[in-house]
């Protein structure tokens, strides 16, 4: 009852709203400097963000933390997950209406490395391990690898197990499906007919009637990247290549699953397959592939040649009725040798230390049709850069809201001051700014300022700018979405 008064209170306050609306709950927290964040769940049940910050220094594991907010995103708990030296963080994912934890931890007495699963409860405790894969491994540093995925619904689990490769076999992998209940639904062992490399690239997903889909990547030897799919329903493997002429080569790519369940991949390539990222990488086209939700047959598999373009990155596949839409960004990372502080001697500075900034220029949408025929395609400027962040605030949210597809990001204040524009050296204070596309067309609306996003700031607390890639579409007219400075975060919920 209490969720729906908040809805409602939310919804007065946006229903005659012409541009985002926000309405945030406390800062209380402080956020991890991470390098992945996802959200799971929904008001009823409640949402879990799970951040992966990754391994620096001496330290060889990630750092993991699970949060969970009720319906009113009040924050429940946060927990901080170890992953002891002999044991390998997997995944955390979503299943049955709470987040579990995937882990696996090798023993040489057994003769095995383990995959376990532990549950993690609104309440903050954590379930008791279940042990729910083996890989035989006579030492560590043969083990092996597993990967999992949850359906989009959360009702079944995926878990492929990668033993370690055999020289001059081809590479072997087993298959498990599993329901909510963690309970075995079919497991099979297979061999692709490529042989075993040292790195293999092997990304499951599972629809929610249960089909396997595997993007593999069939050369790991040279500079060129080639991809297949490969579907399983507990029989046997079928492949499926994306097809690309010539010298054209897939460098990156993003996954969905459409409403009706089919799997989606849609990426850039080059020409000469070779990427020197920040050095102006000439893309030349995009590629499109999809499969049915059956895994019986890929209703298309197209190329979408275009104007050469540099340094991207697919984001996200969105789609909209009989539209499909990639997105991507114009994104490139440079480093440089840290600048020493005169203040501190010499041997207690980190003589290897390095800056990195980020820099995100550009966001483009590729629309295609029903059967992936490219239909238009736009791009919406914006200048964004950051230092030693990951990039986090670079990003930007986009997803469809009341037949529009909205784009949210942060920008340089003076590019909408027309007093400053032309005074302006340097970069300039970062406002939270909004476009509109028509998902159609294609067609863009004059980016602008989200005027009521200063409510944000509070009189004692620092501005805080969007981690606008953190999201959770909610309805048509409702997401959730983060928001974060160096000290603070808090969650939001937009509307439109």
């Amino acid at each position: 009852m209490k969720n729906l008064l908040f809805l409602f209170l939310f919804a007065t306050q946006i229903s005659f709203a012409q541009e985002p609306q926000f309405v945030w709950n406390t800062a209380n927290t402080k956020p991890n400097l991470d390098i992945a964040s996802k959200m799971y769940g929904n008001l009823n049940d409640g949402i879990y963000i799970y951040n992966n910050i990754p391994p620096s220094g001496t330290e060889f594991n990630p750092s993991i933390t699970v949060e969970y907010f009720n319906g009113k995103l009040d924050r429940g708990f946060k927990k901080n997950i170890t992953v002891d030296p002999m044991e390998d963080f997997v995944d955390v994912v979503y299943l049955n209406k709470k987040a579990y934890h995937f882990k696996s931890l090798f023993s040489k007495d057994a003769g095995k490395n383990t995959l376990n699963a532990i549950g993690i409860n609104p309440d903050g405790s954590f379930d008791k391990p279940v042990s729910i894969a083996n890989i035989s491994a006579e030492k560590l540093g043969k083990r092996g690898r597993f990967n999992v995925a949850a359906s989009p619904d959360g009702k079944k689990l995926l878990i492929l197990s990668q033993p370690e490769w055999i020289k001059d076999e081809n590479e072997k992998i087993t298959i498990s499906l599993y329901n909510e209940r963690l309970e075995k639904i079919w497991s099979s062992e297979q061999t692709y007919s490529y042989p075993w490399t040292r790195a293999v690239y092997n990304e499951p997903f599972v629809n929610n009637d249960g089909t396997a889909f595997i993007l593999k990547k069939t050369d790991m030897k040279g500079e060129g990247n080639t991809y297949s799919v490969f579907s399983f329903t507990g029989k046997a493997l079928k492949e499926y290549k994306i097809q690309l002429d010539g010298n054209k080569k897939a460098i990156t790519h993003a996954s969905a699953f459409s409403p009706e369940g089919n799997f989606t991949i849609a990426g850039y390539y080059t020409e000469d397959a070779k990427v020197k990222i920040g050095f102006g990488t000439a893309y030349h086209g995009s590629y499109i592939t999809s499969i049915d939700k059956a895994g019986e047959s890929a209703t298309f598999n197209t190329v979408n040649p275009f104007e050469k373009r540099k340094d991207i990155v697919a984001k996200n596949i969105i789609f909209n009725e009989n539209k499909i839409i990639l997105m991507g960004e114009e994104f490139f990372t440079t480093s440089r040798s840290a600048e020493k502080d005169p203040k501190v001697p010499m041997a207690d500075q980190d003589m290897f230390a390095k800056d990195y900034s980020y820099n995100a220029n550009k966001i483009f949408i590729d629309g295609f049709d029903a059967a992936g025929k490219p239909v238009y395609n736009t791009s919406i400027k914006k200048d964004n850069s950051s230092k030693n962040d990951f990039g986090r605030w670079n990003s930007y949210f986009g997803a469809i809201m009341k037949g529009k597809l909205y784009i949210i990001f942060n920008d340089e204040k003076y590019r909408y001051d027309e007093k400053r524009k032309a005074i302006s050296f340097g970069s300039s204070p970062r406002i939270a700014v909004f476009a509109t596309v028509d998902p159609i067309t294609g067609v863009a609306a004059d980016t602008k300022p989200i005027a009521n996003f200063p409510a944000l700031t509070a009189e004692k607390e620092p501005a805080m700018y969007l981690h606008p890639d953190v999201l959770m579409k909610l309805s048509d007219t409702q997401c959730i979405i983060k928001a974060e400075n160096t000290d603070l975060y808090r969650l939001g919920m937009i509307g439109f």
